[in-house]
């Protein structure tokens, strides 16, 4: 049995342990909102409703018409150039597709885990504890991303030496481009439910989560929420579909090894003709579904090309030795070649592997502290966050544990000042600059350092208003949730790199 198989079987094993009243439980409280990189620690939920509520049921004339309700949505960058949009959905909404997603655990699991699928997933998305079986564990997807990733790349590489060629593919614009229909498709079987008696029959468990997604998303029929767990679960579940019908495409299935993490797959063949049939094959199911691959980021390499992330490679080369404690002189040279690499390679995981390596395990500086050596290294962050903005809120989390470290008060107003005239600036944009904006007001308040903030913001966006006024602002008639702590409370329990720990420093 190859590795990817034993993954996927071990996977199976556990996930089929889980009870449904905890899987609502942590999609409800874990997985409301984005992933942390996106929004600070006070964005939480602590109170929502009990397994077993719903807010919108089935009249007895069998209409089912959830409340219209609109997206809150938070623009994350991506890249320099380009945004992703991440979104959070109503609560009461939310709380319907998680009590279907739990109740119909055991339907989900037969479809996702189908034996006539040979597609490999390294991306389930509600975390598992394998010590514990029948637990769930404490990652959320943005740990999980970077560890699967690396254990399907570590996984597909062992099997490598019996196959020639690897295809990788990437589906376009995934979560935008997903019908909402395709998802009752995918619960179902898509001739099945498309017939004319059970295309609007909302005892069908596809159709009401059809309705639920659409209506969280002012009545689009177009999209999901990038962001809540909900549309991860929903979205796997609809890639299995996807999968399952790409591998009865295969003419000789022994003949290949697919893996996929989400939208992106790697398929190792013995040969380009097979992979170019592959290719095919895989556009066939994909359309089935209203998908198409993205032309750009589909590629065939002949062996090993292609195998392993080349950024991961440099890094290594340029960071030897990423535990023991930097010199100003080696933090430099490792900064410069993280830069390098990050303008050769845009979009990678290398700043923030980086980043975790200054820090050690119990977050605190991973490099000598001096008054000679700490204004040049947070002028160096902060010049990095501006290269790479997805990464600024840890390069604040760095910052704040240089200021919590001994001897380093002298620092503080420095920091204040400068992150009040960059909160000045974009202010004049809020809309464009909402997630900066949202970072530095946590950053200074959760600091104790609000009096740098010396002008008065009139901010509309209710992210940023919740922020700015420490209160929720966020779906406030929704009374039986609790979706945002104050600021204060949250800084006493959590610090930012604790919040953000993506990558393990250990």
């Amino acid at each position: 049995m190859s590795k990817p198989s034993e993954h996927t079987k071990r996977t199976a094993k556990f996930t089929r342990k889980l009870k449904q009243k905890d899987i609502y439980d942590w999609i409800m409280m874990n997985g409301y909102y984005p992933e942390s990189y996106v929004l600070p620690p006070c964005f939480n939920v602590t109170r929502y409703p009990k397994y077993g509520k719903k807010y919108f049921t089935i009249s007895s004339k069998g209409n089912y018409s959830p409340r219209s309700s609109y997206l809150a949505q938070i623009h994350f960058p991506k890249s320099n150039l380009a945004d992703r949009t991440f979104s959070i959905i109503d609560p009461e909404i939310h709380c319907d597709i998680a009590y279907e997603i739990a109740r119909n655990w055991k339907k989900i699991l037969r479809i996702i885990f189908n034996s006539k699928n040979l597609v490999h997933s390294y991306s389930f998305p509600i975390p598992v504890d394998t010590n514990q079986p029948g637990s769930i564990g404490k990652l959320r997807s943005g740990r999980m991303i970077y560890e699967f990733i690396e254990m399907a790349e570590n996984d597909v590489s062992s099997e490598s030496f019996q196959y020639a060629y690897l295809v990788k593919a990437d589906i376009k614009s995934f979560y935008p481009s997903v019908y909402t229909h395709s998802l009752s498709w995918a619960f179902h079987g898509k001739s099945y439910i498309r017939a004319k008696k059970r295309r609007h029959d909302y005892n069908q468990v596809g159709n009401r989560i059809d309705r639920l997604f659409q209506r969280s998303n002012d009545d689009h029929t177009n999209g999901v929420a990038i962001g809540p767990s909900v549309s991860d679960v929903i979205t796997e579940l609809l890639l299995a579909r996807v999968d399952t019908l790409f591998s009865k495409s295969l003419n000789s299935p022994e003949k290949y090894l697919a893996v996929r993490f989400k939208d992106d797959y790697r398929i190792l063949c013995q040969s380009e003709s097979d992979a170019k049939f592959i290719i095919k094959c895989l556009q066939n199911a994909l359309r089935e579904y209203d998908l198409d691959l993205s032309a750009e980021k589909t590629t065939i390499d002949r062996l090993p090309d292609g195998l392993f992330r080349p950024w991961v490679s440099k890094y290594h080369a340029a960071n030897p030795k990423p535990k023991e404690e930097y010199t100003y002189k080696q933090f430099k040279e490792v900064y410069l070649s993280v830069i390098a690499t990050d303008r050769e390679f845009p979009g990678t995981g290398i700043v923030d592997r980086f980043l975790a390596d200054i820090v050690t395990k119990d977050y605190k500086p991973n490099f000598a502290i001096s008054k000679k050596t700490v204004p040049n290294i947070i002028s160096l962050l902060m010049m990095l966050a501006t290269l790479r903005i997805k990464s600024f809120p840890k390069i604040l989390g760095v910052i704040e544990a240089i200021m919590r470290s001994a001897n380093t008060v002298w620092y503080t107003d420095q920091i204040g000042k400068y992150l009040a005239n960059y909160l000045h600036a974009l202010a004049s944009n809020e809309r464009d600059n909402r997630y900066q904006i949202i970072w530095i007001l946590y950053f200074l308040k959760s600091n104790k350092m609000e009096q740098f903030i010396v002008k008065k913001y009139a901010f509309k966006d209710p992210l940023v208003k919740s922020i700015q006024s420490n209160r929720n602002n966020l779906f406030g008639k929704c009374k039986d949730f609790k979706l945002f702590t104050g600021i204060k409370t949250i800084a006493k329990n959590k610090t930012l790199l604790e919040h953000l720990d993506v990558f393990s420093p250990q």
